[in-house]
């Protein structure tokens, strides 16, 4: 049951308490016309939207849907203010934006009806309106964000002194129908789109992943190659909210694989205690790694003690207390930044390169690759780990995990197996049906088909290209017969 008013407590985050309540974010801050969704103070006393009525009330009644439109920017902060005119029909709404983005409810009274979305533009933009995007709702209650591809001046300007500056270039606006997260009352995801991402300056274009745009390109110089490189890459490892928006709070269900890239616990310290990561700038920067007297590395638990030795990233994986948990606070600070988009996103490139500069030293004519192949390349290292990327480069993965006896007398897997992998991946059945049966029963080349199908429907860096050059010149690259991932580790095998 949801209540008429919630206190917001102390921890408690907007996006927790829609979860608890079953209602969205959205919804919320529509209710309590709050500005910033990020933005909560403990004490502060939210008033919780009402409960909406069934699909089957609703379409007895004589509104078949109600409809409020939220304008946000394209980095999600809304837009108050915005003059819009909504068309349903003969029937129009006139209106302005309240501070929480929120235009007038529009109602509905077919399954037919479409809503026409007219806002009106600024003066320095020539005035007048303009339909950016067309909404057919869904039967019930609901709220669609509605997302421009632009951000939201809030300073003042300044007058100018000095010679002329070149007048700013005019980018004629697209109009896009791609959907963003919302609910109606059945459940089902409904928003749409608008404004225009493209064309800019690295003709990158991230749709709902917009908000993460500074990062992608930053991480894009830090592994030399294009942003829509990486952006191929994390949308591979990523898991998606409805909208099409990478997660990152994702957790793996099977293992301690964690965040928008998946890190496994080890695997993430592992890149913390290496030099030169940004992740490993952060550990310095917040005091937990730093040099002993004599130059050694050490890791600074919360009780002011040290972890260290030359076995200092096997040793901080001691203090591992199960998937994602750690017995220091310090080092489950360090697990935690995971979730954090900025960390997620420049640690997976950071471990890409390292990879990449891995299978140079081995030998592997790495430098010889296209952006397309080295995404492919990177996924491949980030999937199965550098060692076993390199058996798959050589086509040396066995049929059966190789298992052998250590010091201990105990038995440890010395190789995964091509059997393990690909059932871990889409289960024994489909395995089977699908890859293994077709390919003369061996699991070693249903394996390798599956992954290079894999990556061929997901690693294509031209998706997030805006029309022109750029996307052509990658769509060139994945057409070609060498951009396809086994065509790539042939190039590269010994």
């Amino acid at each position: 049951m949801i209540p008429e008013t919630y206190t917001v407590q102390k921890g408690d985050t907007l996006s927790a308490i829609a979860n608890h309540y079953g209602v969205s974010v959205d919804e919320i801050a529509h209710t309590n016309q709050l500005t910033d969704t990020n933005k909560i103070a403990v004490g502060q006393i939210l008033k919780m939207p009402k409960p909406e009525t069934t699909q089957a009330e609703q379409e007895s009644s004589e509104n078949w849907s109600e409809t409020v439109l939220r304008f946000v920017d394209s980095i999600e902060r809304p837009i108050a203010g915005l003059v819009v005119r909504l068309v349903v029909g003969d029937t129009e709404v006139h209106g302005t934006t309240d501070t929480s983005g929120c235009a007038p409810l529009v109602r509905c009274k077919s399954a037919d009806a479409t809503i026409v979305i007219h806002v009106q533009k600024h003066a320095t933009r020539g005035g007048g309106e303009k339909q950016v995007a067309t909404y057919a709702p869904s039967a019930g209650k609901q709220i669609v964000r509605v997302q421009s591809g632009m951000h939201v001046a809030t300073t003042k300007q300044r007058t100018h002194k000095g010679t002329p500056e070149r007048p700013p270039r005019v980018l004629k606006p697209t109009i896009s129908h791609e959907k963003l997260e919302t609910r109606t009352t059945a459940g089902n995801p409904i928003t749409c789109s608008v404004g225009c991402e493209c064309p800019n300056a690295d003709d990158l274009k991230l749709g709902p992943n917009n908000p993460y745009r500074d990062w992608v390109k930053q991480a894009a110089k830090r592994a030399g190659v294009v942003p829509q490189a990486v952006a191929a890459v994390m949308n591979a490892e990523a898991s998606k909210e409805k909208s099409g928006k990478w997660k990152a709070d994702s957790k793996s269900p099977k293992s301690s694989a964690t965040g928008m890239t998946q890190f496994l616990d080890g695997s993430w310290i592992g890149v913390a205690v290496s030099s030169g990561t940004y992740l490993n700038d952060k550990c310095k920067q917040e005091g937990w790694l730093s040099q002993d007297d004599k130059g050694a590395w050490r890791f600074k638990k919360a009780d002011t003690t040290y972890v260290t030795g030359p076995g200092l990233e096997r040793n901080l994986k001691k203090l591992l207390a199960g998937a994602r948990s750690a017995s220091d606070k310090n080092l489950q600070k360090l697990l935690d930044l995971r979730y954090e988009p900025e960390f997620a996103i420049m640690t997976a490139m950071d471990y890409a390169k390292a990879n990449l500069n891995g299978l140079n030293t081995k030998g592997y004519a790495i430098d010889d690759l296209n952006d397309t192949e080295k995404a492919r390349i990177m996924y491949l290292c980030h999937h199965l780990g550098l060692a076993d990327a390199v058996h798959f480069i050589q086509n040396t993965i066995p049929e059966a995990d190789v298992v052998v006896t250590n010091k201990k007398g105990k038995k440890v897997i010395k190789q995964n197996g091509a059997k393990k992998l690909l059932k871990t991946q889409v289960g024994e059945a489909v395995a089977l049906t699908k890859y293994v049966t077709p390919n003369n029963g061996s699991w070693v080349m249903g394996h390798r088909v599956w992954l290079d199908e894999f990556e061929n429907n997901h690693i294509v860096p031209s998706a997030f290209a805006c029309p022109g050059r750029k996307r052509d010149q990658l769509q060139d690259e994945e057409d070609k017969a060498k951009g396809a991932l086994l065509k790539v580790t042939e190039k590269l095998k010994k």
